[in-house]
């Protein structure tokens, strides 16, 4: 199965040598790297040109954001599965071997995930697919768990976008990543989206790569994290079911405030933006929904019984008042979660 590896990077020279030689020791005679480089000011470009000329490289003369650079690869990609890896990884002997297998032996696995290992501490996970939360929150599955956990394959309700596969007749099928998203939440998206096409995400613990994830994050992050979640509920579930959701949706809301109160300054700035990004752009992702729910073919009731009904935070969890705050939560989500479930499968929506 010939395979078009991915890899965006912006400003991410110190980190090419690692991560392009480790798959250089993994790919196949008929594989090929492609590196998207997003107007880097660090001499990305030009350090792949002299290392790794039989990298294909695409400079960008402007950052275009995460997933319109996915899509700008995928679109000169020739292989049958398209592989997407970040910058800042190294991956292991297997990975990429690990990442093709299921999809022979799973012909509805449409994605398949990495086992993702923490680069400063090696011997914990840093996440083994992600369970997404029937209101669009997303967790890490396995964080800071031993790295021999999570040892079986599994469904999961989504990949992540630091090393996973999809199949390419699939991701032309779903349009690829959606633009509104510019980053983050774009792979939960294109899950959500691949699970009502009636394909399933799958976590591997036979490809394992080691990311350099930090806890620290930019206003940018939390400003997209925030607006993204919203615009991935608006955009695929239709308005019945937001009406059947909408107390536990409010509820996420109130959650949600909290920990940005926790995040502090920066935060409650990006909740603010997300608001404001979102009535202006309102009427233009209800647009756009039509044109990405074209290759749906499963319900709603489908893509929420693929969720999970309880919150698992691993970072701001508040103490002992958070994480009390959080356990009186989950018995109403769970509560909640299985009268909703029941309605949509009831009404077929």
């Amino acid at each position: 199965m010939h395979a078009s590896i991915i890899i965006v990077t912006f400003n991410g020279s110190e980190y090419l040598q690692t991560c392009i030689d480790s798959i250089l020791d993994e790919i196949r005679k008929d594989d090929e790297i492609i590196l998207v480089d997003n107007a880097s000011t660090d001499g990305c470009a030009s350090l792949v040109q002299q290392q790794w000329p039989q990298v294909r490289l695409i400079s960008n003369q402007a950052n275009l954001g995460f997933a319109a650079a996915c899509n700008q690869g995928a679109k000169y990609a020739t292989g049958e599965t398209l592989v997407f890896l970040n910058q800042d990884t190294r991956v292991e002997a297997g990975w990429l071997t690990g990442l093709l297998v299921p999809f022979g032996q799973y012909p509805t696995v449409g994605l398949v995930a990495s086992k993702l290992l923490l680069m400063s501490a090696p011997g914990q996970i840093h996440m083994c697919g992600q369970d997404i939360h029937f209101t669009g929150f997303s967790f890490g599955r396995g964080f800071r768990a031993p790295s021999g956990s999570y040892s079986l394959p599994e469904v999961v309700g989504a990949v992540s976008g630091a090393s996973f596969a999809i199949r390419r007749e699939l991701w032309e099928q779903l349009g690829g990543f959606d633009l509104d998203y510019f980053m983050y939440y774009e792979e939960t998206d294109l899950c959500w989206r691949a699970r009502l096409a009636g394909f399933s995400s799958m976590y591997t613990p036979d490809s394992i790569a080691y990311h350099d994830f930090s806890t620290n994050r930019s206003s940018q992050k939390y400003i997209y994290s925030e607006r993204n979640r919203l615009v991935l509920i608006l955009k695929n579930l239709k308005p019945l079911t937001l009406i059947l959701l909408l107390p536990s949706l409010l509820i996420s809301e109130i959650i949600d405030w909290g920990y940005m109160l926790l995040v502090g300054r920066e935060g409650l700035r990006a909740k603010l933006q997300s608001y404001r990004w979102l009535a202006r752009n309102f009427s233009t992702v209800r647009g756009n929904r039509a044109q990405k729910q074209l290759s749906r073919k499963e319900r709603d009731w489908v893509l929420l019984k693929s969720c999970t009904s309880q919150l698992t935070p691993q970072l701001h969890t508040g103490g002992r008042i958070g994480h009390a705050a959080v356990s009186v939560c989950n018995l109403w989500f769970r509560l909640h979660y299985k009268v909703v479930l029941s309605l949509a499968q009831y009404l077929n929506i």
